[in-house]
């Protein structure tokens, strides 16, 4: 429903109020404070009263707000939000940067997801997250199990390719040895879903699916820290919501390969801008993360460049 209102939003607007939202929310990205119409009447070379005209049309619309009778405008959630798709598609970095790029991670052998979030990061200045996992759940060809706690079992499994992972699974029941023996026998080699013959047993067998599927996603961060120079870090809160995002997106599904998806403060004071990857038989997504304010052009230009020079563009 938002999108479909923010479509209407961008069909309505003229394009002198579009100029005079841009620049409003290019100077609050800059400053943080609320923007007067003298200053964008000056540095459109409009008239005051012209100027505040087409601002009360804005608020009108949604895309600005005054937060006090004598202050200046500052931007929505939507006025953010129209802003950040303004910039879509992404202008690319330099060629020379493209290049050194390519290089660069051509000559980082294994290193070559931990340095693309770092390079993500020091560009675009917000932290960088990557995830990546392969297009199906890895096959599972042996598992053994064993008690932990009552209720807690410790699970290590040969993957295909010869990988081994191990995983921690929680039980709603106590499985005995017995259970554990036979569920390492039927999963041994199956090549087809095992059936259960109990529902202790499904749920046993469902928790180790879950749990290796899981276990095959891989996740580099980076620069967490950035986010302490931003104003927004005197908010306990904010900190908070962005380093449970950073330690753990709650969002499963990953923007398609070669495709860019901006969310806009939908959680709680956070923007993410997301690049979607998909190399070899891997799919994944590279993330900047910001507040609402964030430097979206900037971003999206290193999501987008970093995504693509990563699959070989």
């Amino acid at each position: 429903m938002e999108d479909f209102y923010d479509s209407l939003l961008v069909v309505n607007m003229t394009e002198r109020q579009r100029r005079i939202l841009h620049l409003l929310v290019d100077s609050y990205i800059q400053t943080q404070t609320p923007v007067a119409s003298g200053a964008l009447a000056q540095q459109l070379s409009l008239s005051p009263a012209t100027v505040r005209y087409e601002l009360i049309e804005l608020e009108q619309q949604g895309l600005i707000s005054k937060p006090h009778a004598s202050a200046g405008r500052v931007p929505t959630r939507t006025g953010f939000r129209h802003y950040a798709l303004s910039k879509l598609p992404p202008s690319p970095l330099p060629q020379a940067t493209l290049d050194k790029l390519a290089q660069v991670l051509k000559d980082a052998g294994p290193r070559r997801e931990t340095l693309l979030v770092q390079v993500a990061s020091k560009l675009a200045g917000y932290p960088a997250m990557l995830r990546l996992r392969p297009q199906r759940a890895p096959k599972l060809l042996q598992v053994h199990l064993s008690s932990l706690t009552p209720g807690k079992v410790l699970a290590v499994a040969v993957l295909e390719g010869g990988r081994v992972r191990e995983a921690r699974i929680e039980l709603s029941f106590i499985p005995s040895e017995a259970q554990l023996s036979e569920a390492e026998q039927r999963l041994y080699r199956a090549s087809e879903p095992v059936r259960a013959s109990t529902p202790a047993m499904m749920e046993l067998y469902e928790s180790i699916r879950r749990a290796f599927a899981q276990g095959s996603q891989e996740e580099y961060r980076e620069g967490m820290g950035l986010l302490l120079s931003e104003p927004e870090a005197q908010n306990p809160l904010f900190l908070r919501q962005a380093i449970a995002v950073f330690e753990a997106p709650s969002d499963p599904t990953f923007t398609p390969p070669g495709g860019i998806n901006i969310r806009v403060g939908e959680d709680d004071g956070l923007s993410l801008v997301q690049a979607g990857i998909g190399v070899n038989d891997r799919v994944g997504e590279l993330t900047l993360l910001g507040p609402v304010r964030m430097r979206y052009e900037r971003a999206l230009s290193v999501a987008y460049t970093m995504s693509q020079v990563y699959m070989g563009k």
